[in-house]
């Protein structure tokens, strides 16, 4: 009973100001709602998109992009561990030419006109230099299973270099390395400063990771990029998501509920003054309380963003990009090979691939037809928006502890204000 009466939600993780840091959540730990977020809806479960909407990888994109405002930290993260994996996969020997980052670039000495690394510094049988298994110490253990859900996402990647067998450590120069192409891309499109994506570095991270970067294409070279937003997307932005979710309904439908429970509430105050005031017996003043208990249960899931209705239905209202239709123009229609004209979003979204483009638009929404229709949108079509199936089971039971817990605290104060007004004698005026 008391876990059932003092359940939070997931608490709201502030955005830290400036740059990005290795942050930590309210407990002081990577994972910092294991208590209020079912195992059902875990960062490696969202990552992996095993939830089903409204908390899947796509929903979780659109949470970043439309209110948190940093997409661009989920978009880099993905292609980090596809890069990951596909630096892993090629030949040892095209691996070597990309030697793991230390923190500073060995010396380079001159030997029958080649630019060679001393053996000290580089060992081409190495598993050290050539095997990336190594360059994060917190790699996600999900990330194998993760892999193999990026099928249906359309990398702009560039092949890995053949480059000939060497018998001696010669020092290529980096335009030899491999994936060295797809590395400028990224450091054009997330790394530098104005560039579509950027990334929120600092200047001392932004200058490390462009000089790590300018040496070698090894995966060890995003290491402070990779631990900044590996902890920034479980402590923060996971939380938060979670949290967002819950809420089942729009502004304007909860301001309505909460005026719809406050007049519940004054409604059963008026029945049981006006049966104090009459001659009728006392005991039809309880009455009054389902009224009392009705209207407090929902003001509190009010506030909480839940509306008990909808949950009810199995149902939570569209967000506002959500309310758009698509025509035959449209890149997701056309992925599909849909004829029809408005075809509806919600009916085909779960048969796209994510949207997930590595080397995409800037991530502004601004130009989208929605915004402007949404605006000028009337509150009373607002608050009546359409609504839409929830499919998670694990965001289901959080909603359903937490009305669980609205309508245990509305017994609570119920009872004894339903045995106060009982207590009052009649005042018999008719």
């Amino acid at each position: 009973m008391p876990s059932l009466l003092f359940y939070k939600r997931p608490p709201k993780v502030p955005k830290p100001e400036g740059p990005l840091t290795e942050c930590k959540g309210p407990l002081g730990n990577r994972d910092c709602s294991k208590t209020s977020i079912p195992p059902e809806l875990s960062f490696e479960n969202v990552i992996c998109n095993k939830c089903m909407p409204p908390c899947s990888l796509q929903d979780f994109l659109d949470y970043l992009l439309y209110v948190s405002h940093d997409a661009e930290n989920l978009q880099f993260y993905l292609w980090m561990i596809d890069y990951f994996h596909r630096f892993q996969r090629a030949a040892k020997a095209e691996r070597a030419l990309s030697p793991r980052w230390r923190g500073h670039a060995p010396p380079i000495r001159e030997q029958d006109g080649h630019r060679m690394i001393g053996a000290h510094d580089a060992d081409m049988q190495s598993e050290e230099l050539s095997d990336c298994s190594t360059w994060g110490a917190e790699m996600s253990e999900f990330t194998d299973e993760y892999s193999r859900t990026l099928d249906d996402i359309k990398f702009s990647v560039s092949p890995v270099k053949q480059q000939p067998k060497v018998d001696q450590l010669v020092w290529y120069p980096a335009e030899a390395q491999p994936f060295r192409q797809e590395i400028s891309r990224i450091i054009n499109h997330y790394i530098l400063a104005g560039s579509p994506r950027q990334l929120n570095l600092s200047h001392n991270d932004r200058a490390t990771v462009l000089r790590a970067l300018e040496y070698t294409t090894h995966p060890s070279a995003l290491r402070p990029v990779k631990r900044m937003l590996d902890s920034t997307l479980r402590a923060q932005s996971h939380p938060n998501f979670v949290r967002w979710s819950i809420c089942n309904n729009n502004r304007q439908w909860t301001w309505a509920l909460r005026a719809f429970a406050v007049m519940n509430i004054m409604i059963g105050f008026a029945i049981a003054i006006v049966l104090i005031l009459s001659r009728a017996s006392r005991y039809w003043r309880i009455f009054a309380a389902l009224e009392w208990w009705f209207g407090i249960t929902n003001i509190i899931a009010a506030s909480q963003g839940l509306c008990v209705l909808l949950h009810r239905m199995h149902t939570r209202q569209y967000h506002a990009w959500e309310t758009k239709d698509y025509g035959m123009s449209d890149e997701e229609a056309m992925l599909k090979s849909e004829s029809a004209y408005n075809v509806s979003y919600e009916s085909v979204r779960s048969q796209w691939p994510v949207k997930m483009e590595v080397f995409g638009a800037a991530n502004n929404y601004s130009g989208e037809a929605w915004v402007s229709a949404y605006a000028k949108k009337p509150w009373y079509k607002k608050l009546f928006e359409k609504r839409i199936k929830v499919h998670e089971t694990g965001l289901s039971s959080i909603q359903n502890r937490m009305i669980r817990q609205a309508e245990a605290w509305a017994l609570i104060i119920t009872i004894p204000l339903t045995v106060a007004f009982v207590a009052i004698p009649n005042a018999n005026l008719f």
